[in-house]
């Protein structure tokens, strides 16, 4: 649905009333973060339903809303005014506010223009720094991500970063279409405003009054639970819980433990609290005046962060110490830190456990043990998955590292890692996502040069033949892509060069020998036009003798 507002400007939104709605309902207002739409709400969706009434929106400049030149000095209160002319049309007076990322900033500008319209602020991952250097820090490399105005290097550093979904699965293809609809000057005015504003922001949040609960993600690397920890104890109003196995997107990652966390917050949100002891109010008081700004600063240990999928350049993080490093598209090496792990790697399913974590960034014991031994009674499963995991600890010396973390369901490697078949996963999709030809030619340069021949010499198990078959589509495609833009160009040297990836992928492709006998022609290369045509003949099936 449509609001037009007056200046002309439409917003696209979506209401519906609760299956189960009564007289004293709630409304909830979802706001979307920065770079998404109103469908990423759609996996919490099926959990408020029945019990909520639902407005969700594309604000300004994403989804299916329109855009328009404004004055940047009013940039968040036009983004108020926006967000109550669409609840004064739809005649709802009070509601409650759900929001994620900057949708969260836009709420607690609202509450503090309209108090008496919002019950209660639930804010996901409220993206504040512990200071402004920080977050101009990180607006500029995001701005800088951005060089070539394309969404899509952003897209693939938030988007990763934002969910624990493994690329190529709908939930990521839902983000990354999202990302694609956001016009560039409606996020780089976003982008700057939060950042400048970034004080005036955390001011508002500790002098907010109202009922007010943060959730985080245990596996955000942008907002780490840490630091949202620390913002959360600056308002002692606010309460604050982190959902497990989550990441930024814990709505999205999570929805069901998301919204019960919600459901609890509202059912306690009017019983009686005791008042804290004056003697544990006055042990805290230190801790409170830091991070208000009163006292200077202590040195404060901080904990690494648990993920998988840690973020080098995200800003505020704690860097655990010891950095896994795993190559598998050439000899297959492990180190921690610079020392090489050498031996231990044929027993126990050691290898083929590390690449399953690699490629899974949380693993459920279950489904783990469905994987690997698929023929075996599930009890002894587990305990053969205990028996290699306890392994695998040893040799990657666990007890000191820390980089496994496991646990009754799951288990999972954490901490900072690199890995050149994620790099190779990771730019593939870009590239095929990529619509700039200048961007798209510099992700499939970047590409093809790590390619060797097996490419999936240690990726040969039933668990990976969906990634395995997922992965060779993507790079023939870009193959014939790079070779039909270079062949344009008469670069037929380079154009041969691409098609023979294709070769290597799919031997039994017979149209691509006739093309790269075609191009050795018009590169005058008759001998090897000849050869190639020769081998296309040899691999062509024989005919069966006609009947007489």
């Amino acid at each position: 649905m449509k609001h037009t507002l007056e200046s002309g400007l439409q917003l696209h939104y979506e209401y519906k009333t609760a299956k189960q709605a009564r007289d004293n309902t709630r409304t909830l207002v979802l706001i979307h973060g920065m770079g998404f739409d109103l469908t990423s709400w759609d996996r919490i969706i099926p959990y408020m339903e029945d019990e909520f009434h639902l407005l969700r929106y594309d604000f300004r400049g994403h989804g299916l809303s329109g855009t328009d030149s404004i004055d940047l000095s009013g940039l968040a209160w036009i983004y108020v005014e926006h967000l109550d002319s669409l609840v004064c049309r739809l005649g709802i007076e009070s509601f409650d506010i759900v929001s994620h990322g900057a949708g969260c900033i836009i709420g607690l500008y609202y509450t503090k223009v309209y108090p008496a319209k919002v019950s209660s602020n639930v804010m996901l991952s409220l993206p504040l720094f512990n200071s402004s250097s920080t977050a101009s820090k990180y607006a500029d490399y995001r701005k800088n991500l951005l060089k070539h105005q394309s969404m899509s290097a952003l897209a693939g550093h938030v988007i990763p970063n934002a969910t624990l979904f493994q690329p190529g699965t709908p939930e990521m293809d839902k983000l990354y279409a999202a990302f694609s609809k956001v016009t560039f000057d409606s996020y780089i005015e976003l982008l700057d405003f939060f950042a400048g504003a970034h004080d005036e922001i955390m001011e508002m949040f500790k002098a907010h009054t109202g009922s007010l609960l943060l959730l985080t993600g245990e596996r955000d690397p942008m907002y780490p639970p840490y630091l949202s920890g620390l913002i959360a104890s600056a308002n002692p109003n606010c309460r604050f819980m982190t959902v497990y196995n989550a990441s930024n997107m814990l709505f999205y990652d999570q929805p069901g433990e998301t919204y019960k966390q919600i459901r609890m917050f509202f059912d306690s949100e009017k019983s009686s609290r005791l008042p804290l002891d004056p003697y544990l109010s006055e042990l805290h008081a230190d801790f409170i005046g830091l991070v208000n700004g009163d006292v200077q600063p202590q040195t404060l240990p901080l904990q690494p962060v648990r993920t998988a999928d840690y973020a080098e350049d995200s800003a505020d993080s704690a860097v655990p110490s010891v950095r896994l490093k795993v190559s598998l598209l050439t000899s297959f090496q492990v180190f921690v830190d610079e020392t090489q792990v050498l031996s231990g790697w044929g027993r126990r399913r050691a290898k083929e456990l590390l690449i399953y974590l690699l490629l899974h960034p949380s693993a459920a014991r279950d489904q783990l043990c469905e994987d690997l031994w698929k023929d075996m009674e599930q009890t002894k499963a587990r305990n053969q998955l205990r028996v290699c995991l306890n392994h695998l600890k040893q040799l990657l010396n666990n007890e000191e590292t820390q980089l496994l973390y496991s646990d009754n369901q799951q288990i999972m490697l954490q901490g900072p890692l690199e890995c050149d078949l994620l790099d190779l996963l990771e730019n593939t999709r870009l590239a095929v996502k990529e619509t700039d030809l200048v961007r798209k030619n510099d992700l499939i340069q970047n590409i093809f040069p790590h390619i060797d021949d097996p490419l999936f010499r240690h990726l040969d198990q039933d668990w990976n033949l969906n990634l395995r078959t997922r992965l060779e589509i993507d790079l023939v495609a870009l193959a014939h892509y790079q070779a039909d833009m270079l062949a344009k160009l008469g670069k037929y040297t380079s154009a041969i060069a691409c098609l023979k990836y294709v070769i290597l992928f799919n031997p039994e492709e017979y149209d691509t020998y006739e093309r790269i006998a075609a191009l050795y022609e018009l590169n005058r290369q008759k001998r090897e036009a000849k050869a190639w045509r020769a081998k296309w003949a040899e691999l062509q099936p024989a005919k069966e003798p006609t009947a007489k």
